[in-house]
């Protein structure tokens, strides 16, 4: 058991008596026996010894020097104790294998490795069953108490080890015990059945265990038995007698229901009813069907369910659950399933068709049911575009209030239902009249605001900085019409400069951005351009007339600041503009930058100058507006010119 092997050091010199000077040393006396028991060969005795003969005198040669005897003491002292300590460690090193070794103790008293619940004569009037436990006990010292059935059954017999006990506790009938290792225990007991949704049920808890094995028979044929959180169950009948035998997981109770089965019905062929929702939009040369299709499908489960489609109509989408493939062949819609399907059942088609709408007349085209016993359904109508529909001749339908629809009909669409109809037959007939009607352009793009800095200098020329506070839809360009003579100095939308473009009149165009959020939010357009304006006489008198740039969208709201030389008079404002001493507080949306989108077209225009923009980019100028201050301001332009005029005198370098 030791690891390790002690060694004993050999001691090399024996044991001497010391003696006196001059005087012979005594021969060891040695008994008879013990003479036997030594070694023939030792160093030590090279004397032979017999019975007879007495032991030889060592010769003088042999003679141990004075004082060795007290030298081989120690030694001999030394080594028992080496001797000692060494055997000590072992047995410490034994210890330790001991309890590294130590087997851990067992976590459970007992358990419960298997048990078998065997029924007989289930009936109406209860059942008898027999138990058996197979338990292992690991605790080997005094009584051990071990529950095994509930107190609600009649114990009938027990078969018990010896030193072993049956007693009532705590609700469980509890065998109390001396015994340890392994044991089997019998128990017969009854149990009352109860009725139970037209059958019986017998039930009753049970304590847990590793396995678990149900055997049950009933004394007639022809019931339909059910063991509840059973994981197998195997039925058989024969001779009138109906046995059961299943598989229960741990703790689960022994729950067994039965009753009369029902005789088998016949499977026939499967019947169809349909119910049909059809939303139909209605756009110019195009119609867009959505059907929800309800099946309820009695007698024998299918996995094929087929819809009629309408001539001229192609199908888009087929959505439901299970959908494994679907395919249109001669006016039939074939949806198979990747299982059998019975009761209810939704189908989504999604379709289209491009009827002739040259004289109006349009039947509307609705998917039902192939092969069904009934069909019933709702149709609403829808307008995507400009066109007026109505109805025209209704067959085995009628109209009904768009009211009436179902719910989920109203959110298939954000448009509004125009007409509605409710039909009772497959065979039915829906014609509209549609009448397309003309486009009418409305505004997509406005200018809230257009602030203009125009700044004279004392030779007559003039410098106007113009922003544009612009809302657009989907216009592309903003086109500008320069007064006659103005020479564009630099662009920029929403801050950044842009490379305008010219149209076949000659006007700027400015590319422009979609404005975001519900509001349509504005961004600013700005142009700086100069012109020769006209120079005063060499008294400082003269007069100018000023020409605004002429946009092809409104302006709810302009307004002009002239910067004029403070050494001058300036007298006879004129025109379509008129002198205010401060503009009104008009509305106008919140200008709002935003990151650079344009639109489709102005993007094309943009990439045809890129190569000039990359020669020469845009710069952008700031002008240095000084000087007297007038104020002009006129509300709403609309795609006219607008100028004003005025004198000036004293205008001398």
């Amino acid at each position: 058991m030791f690891d390790k092997e002690v060694v004993v050091p050999e001691v090399t010199d024996e044991l001497e008596t010391p003696c006196t000077d001059g005087a012979e040393p005594e021969a060891p006396h040695t008994d008879d026996a013990e003479a036997e028991d030594l070694p023939t060969d030792s160093p030590e005795l090279e004397t032979e010894i017999t019975d007879d003969a007495e032991p030889e005198a060592p010769q003088e040669d042999e003679r141990p020097r004075r004082g060795g005897g007290v030298k081989r003491f120690f030694k001999t002292v030394f080594t028992l104790m080496l001797m000692g300590v060494l055997l000590a460690g072992a047995g410490w090193q034994a210890w330790l294998f001991h309890e590294s070794h130590k087997e851990a103790p067992v976590p459970l008293d007992y358990m419960i490795k298997a048990s078998a619940y065997k029924g007989s004569e289930l009936s109406k009037d209860g059942a008898v069953f027999t138990a058996t436990f197979d338990i292992e006990i690991f605790d080997n010292e005094g009584w051990k108490k071990i529950p095994l059935l509930p107190s609600n059954v009649a114990l009938r017999d027990a078969k018990l080890p010896g030193n072993s006990y049956l007693l009532l506790e705590d609700g469980m009938y509890t065998v109390l015990t001396e015994e340890d290792g392994e044991l089997e225990i019998e128990i017969s007991f009854a149990i009352a059945a109860t009725a139970k949704e037209g059958g019986y049920a017998v039930d009753f808890t049970r304590v847990p265990s590793v396995t678990c094995v149900l055997d049950a028979t009933f004394p007639q044929s022809g019931l339909e038995v059910k063991v509840v959180g059973s994981q197998s169950t195997d039925i058989t009948a024969s001779n009138g007698i109906t046995r059961v035998m299943a598989a229960l997981p741990d703790a689960t109770p022994i729950g067994i229901t039965w009753e009369e089965a029902l005789p088998e019905i016949e499977k026939g062929p499967s019947k169809y009813y349909t119910e049909t929702r059809t939303l139909i939009s209605i756009a110019e040369g195009l119609i867009i069907g959505q059907s929800r299709v309800d099946f309820t499908i009695l007698h024998t489960p299918t996995r094929e369910l087929r819809l009629r489609v309408p001539a001229g109509v192609g199908v888009l989408e087929v959505n439901g659950s299970q959908v494994r493939d679907w395919r249109v062949t001669d006016g039939l819609l074939a949806v198979q399933l990747e299982k059998e399907v019975i009761g209810p059942y939704s189908l989504e088609v999604k379709y289209e068709s491009s009827p002739d709408m040259a004289d109006g007349k349009v039947k509307v085209p609705v998917v039902t049911g192939d092969g069904v016993v009934r069909e019933k359904g709702e149709i609403g109508i829808v307008a995507l575009t400009n066109v007026e529909v109505k109805s025209d001749t209704v067959d085995k339908a009628h109209a009904i209030d768009v009211k009436e629809l179902p719910v989920d009909m109203s959110a298939m669409t954000k448009q509004p239902i125009l007409l509605a109809y409710r039909y009772v037959e497959p065979e039915f007939d829906v014609t509209l009249d549609i009448k397309k009607h003309l486009d009418v352009d409305v505004l997509l793009t406005i200018i809230d605001r257009a602030t203009f800095s125009v700044m004279q200098t004392f030779d007559g020329r003039r410098i106007t900085r113009a922003v544009y506070n612009v809302r657009n839809n989907r216009n592309p360009f903003l086109r500008i019409a320069l007064p006659e003579g103005a020479d564009l100095w630099s662009a920029a939308v929403e801050g950044r400069s842009v490379q305008p473009a010219q149209d076949e009149d000659g006007r700027v165009l400015l590319p422009l951005l979609r404005s975001q959020g519900r509001g349509m939010s504005a961004f600013p357009v700005e142009l700086v351009y100069a012109e020769k304006g006209t120079a005063p006489t060499p008294d400082g008198r003269g007069g100018a007339t000023v020409e605004m740039p002429q946009c092809s969208e409104p302006i709810m709201h302009m307004m002009v600041s002239l910067y004029v030389p403070r050494e001058g008079r300036y007298d006879d404002f004129e025109g379509t503009l008129r002198l205010v001493d401060t503009f009104r507080q008009a509305f106008s949306a919140p200008v709002v930058v935003h990151n650079i989108n344009l639109a489709p077209n102005s993007q094309q225009v943009m990439l045809n100058n890129v190569a000039a923009v990359r020669a020469a980019a845009p710069m952008e100028v700031q002008l240095p507006m000084s000087g007297k201050v007038y104020l002009l301001e006129k509300i709403l332009v609309v795609d006219d010119i607008q100028t004003f005029s005025y004198t000036f005198s004293k205008l001398r370098k």
